[in-house]
């Protein structure tokens, strides 16, 4: 027998036709806890409380009969899932039909056949318990599905996530005007060669998460990270035209956020950062392993304006410069020979946030 006894409500104006039922069930290799209700409302409000694993209710009773009872039930979300089988002395087809479309899973004409009840109490606590498993694999699967999607959503941006969903892929895009952002921890190797595996994996994933959360508040895209390095994105793949401008705010950001954090860290970084703005092709890469990617000569240029950049500066060309000079304040830093590329204008950017808004900014991230 069952360790844990399935619950029946028994439903009946007539305590001798429960009696009967009982010891008709009895017969099966199941232990049972019976509850009883002499009229359908108060089987309502019984199933609400403690509900059931079967009902079995008759369908003239006094004050709601059993037909009314089963469709508040059916109504109810909370028990509208319990079996519910009706017995009654209406032995027409019509009556049966009448309750089967009510939301009866069963019914059984009086007087009860002993033989019948057992073998239709067993086909529906069967049935009852396969529909449970199968809900219980259904929501096992959604919560997999819900892990799989908070794992794509992290790696790729949701409009990637969406085209993929919809079409099985997305399309490389060549976008006119963008902007892109490499950011690099000074002195990375040199601090972390006498760190543990432990340790600095927790460093990086303290700083790049933070890093995250001021991408995504400044309507900026991560692309991905590379050892130290941090690569990200505005104005792709969702197209934005204030792509320069979100992209500096999120860097100013991530200086004042290295700044603070210093303030109680026993380990200090300092970061460096290249911004430029243009043309940047994205595409997702990879068949079993996606990865949304960003290509082109703007991608490289401000990769090597990372490279140039002085600790705690974030270097822009003057492709940015143009879209943002009238909201920032600049220094121009003159021509400046990058690697395998021309002289190009760099500038500096020197705006700060105040001690109050430091707070703030720091205060986000759960590090104190």
């Amino acid at each position: 027998m069952s360790s844990t006894p399935l619950k029946i409500l028994l439903v009946d104006d007539m305590d001798i036709i429960m009696d009967i039922i009982i010891s008709y069930l009895d017969t099966i290799d199941q232990d049972f806890l019976y509850l009883k209700a002499s009229n359908g409302r108060d089987a309502c409000k019984i199933a609400q409380q403690v509900a059931p694993d079967l009902i079995i209710m008759d369908w003239e009773m006094p004050k709601m009969n059993g037909i009314e009872a089963l469709k508040l039930i059916k109504k109810k979300d909370s028990i509208k899932d319990i079996p519910v089988i009706i017995s009654s002395g209406f032995s027409d087809a019509i009556n049966v039909k009448k309750a089967l479309d009510a939301g009866a899973i069963d019914y059984i004409k009086k007087p009860i056949d002993s033989t019948e009840l057992v073998a239709r109490v067993k086909s529906v606590l069967a049935l009852t318990k396969s529909f449970k498993e199968l809900h219980r694999k259904q929501e096992e699967l959604k919560k997999e599905q819900q892990k799989v999607e908070n794992i794509l959503n992290g790696l790729l941006p949701p409009k990637i996530v969406q085209e993929i969903k919809e079409t099985g892929t997305s399309k490389p895009k060549r976008y006119k005007s963008a902007s892109v952002m490499f950011t690099d921890l000074v002195g990375f190797t040199k601090k972390t060669s006498t760190m543990s595996p432990k340790r600095l994996i927790n460093e990086l994933n303290e700083i790049f998460s933070a890093f995250d959360k001021i991408i995504k508040k400044h309507n900026c895209t991560r692309i991905k990270t590379i050892g130290d390095a941090y690569l990200a994105v505005s104005g792709l793949p969702e197209e934005n035209p204030n792509h320069a401008v979100n992209l500096i705010h999120a860097a100013i950001e991530f200086r004042q956020f290295i700044f603070e954090r210093n303030m109680i860290n026993s380990i200090k970084w300092e970061i460096t950062t290249g911004i430029t703005s243009g043309e940047i092709v994205g595409s997702l890469i990879g068949i079993d392993n996606y990865l949304f990617d960003v290509f082109g000569e703007n991608v490289n240029t401000a990769s090597r304006i990372q490279s140039h950049c002085s600790p705690m500066n974030i270097a822009v060309s003057s492709s940015t410069y143009e879209l943002t000079n009238d909201g920032f304040i600049y220094e121009e830093q003159g021509k400046v020979s990058l690697k395998g590329m021309n002289e190009i204008d760099i500038y500096h950017v020197m705006n700060i946030y105040s001690d109050i808004e430091l707070s703030n900014i720091y205060s986000n991230f759960d590090l104190y």
